[in-house]
């Protein structure tokens, strides 16, 4: 690949404009509810069972020859700090950096005054150019990557998708591409926004077309509907994972990032990603139009 067919960040590639090397897997930590984490303090978490999901995380990246990255959440601005700490003292960029808004302010506040550049971490997410904080904050700390988040409807089109990031519908006339070019952003990601299976099957076409049009990487969490069949009749272990396994598999062959979820999800996401790069290339090698009857 040319240097116009990926992003870099550190010996991480993203790839853009095609869908030919594997996505780059993201696994979410501290997020809230998560068990290593105090429910009534944050700020207090189990720095044993961090250190091991996110190793295991990488081992199965290593292992299975798929890019990774971590995406670090918060609920309060004190605890991203706290966490922020804890990653920095074992592990280096890059990251990304998620969680509610006053805590991603919070986060790159520290890390600014830790040396760590904007460059070597990318920001989860915006979905408009109408907070003027957020704008200030971008542009201020001269944020280099940023995840644009499309929110729509179930039955939302691929090609109201699309507009939604390229029509100039935000202020001062500008599409939301355009807007955040403008104040210095040079990285952008765009995420499709899942709320249910139907919106995953119009997300997956619109990267597709994204892809082909734009030449940016495109990705979404296509795990994000499955709390819909959390019912108490289930097993939710493993009903739940299984059905994560299977959603991953197509959701690879056309996206270059996954937001797979809780880091503790990693081994059944990597597993079912490696597959379907696998099995992505002997359709390709072969020659195969499996899709053409539809």
């Amino acid at each position: 690949m040319d240097d116009s067919e990926y992003y870099t960040y550190g010996n991480i590639k993203l790839e853009r404009g095609k869908f030919s090397s594997p996505p780059l897997l993201i696994g979410t930590i501290f997020y809230q509810n998560e068990t290593l984490v105090d429910r009534k303090n944050p700020e207090i978490f189990n720095t044993q069972k961090a250190m091991k999901r996110i190793e295991t995380q990488q081992s199965l990246s290593k292992k299975y020859k798929i890019p990774n990255l971590l995406e670090i959440s918060a609920t309060t601005p004190k605890s991203m700090i706290r966490y922020l700490e804890f990653y920095l003292d074992h592990f280096n960029p890059p990251f990304v950096l998620g969680g509610n808004f006053e805590s991603r302010v919070a986060g790159i506040e520290y890390l600014t005054e830790n040396g760590i550049k904007s460059d070597q971490y990318i920001y989860n997410t915006i979905s408009n150019l109408k907070n003027k904080k957020e704008i200030e904050i971008i542009q201020r700390y001269k944020l280099k990557s940023v995840v644009i988040l499309i929110l729509g409807s179930e039955n939302m089109t691929s090609t109201q998708r699309y507009a939604y990031i390229t029509e100039k519908n935000q202020p001062n006339n500008v599409s939301i591409i355009e807007g955040l070019k403008k104040i210095g952003v040079e990285k952008l990601w765009i995420d499709g926004g899942v709320v249910n299976l139907e919106s995953l099957a119009h997300i997956l076409e619109t990267h597709q077309l994204v892809s082909t049009s734009l030449k940016l990487p495109v990705g979404t969490a296509p795990n994000l509907f499955l709390f819909q069949y959390s019912s108490p009749r289930l097993n939710i272990k493993y009903h739940t994972r299984y059905r994560r396994a299977s959603i991953m598999f197509i959701a690879t062959w056309f996206s270059n990032f996954i937001f797979y979820g809780a880091i503790e999800d990693a081994k059944e996401s990597f597993s079912s990603a490696y597959q379907s790069v696998e099995f992505r290339e002997i359709i390709r090698s072969r020659n195969i139009k499996l899709f053409k009857q539809f």
